[in-house]
């Protein structure tokens, strides 16, 4: 590792500390987390099975999984 750093990090000059701290936050950063999820997405139900289903059966399916049925149009 040191022989990675060292090549771009010169240890008696103050300028490339800047550098360093660049590629290794390069190296370190977090992954994205990409879009944001809906509500409905992270219940888990899939949309087309909800639409197949009678009004009854869907509101209850959808208040197991913690949704306000009233909420979405099938």
């Amino acid at each position: 590792m040191r022989e990675v750093i060292g090549s771009v990090y010169d240890y008696r000059c103050g300028q490339d500390i800047n550098m360093f701290g660049q590629v290794v936050g390069f190296l370190f950063r977090p992954e994205p987390d990409g879009e944001e999820k809906t509500e409905f997405e992270l219940s888990g139900l899939i949309a087309e099975e909800l639409e197949v289903m009678g009004r009854k059966e869907r509101q209850a399916v959808m208040r197991r999984a913690g949704l306000n049925p009233d909420q979405y149009d099938f």
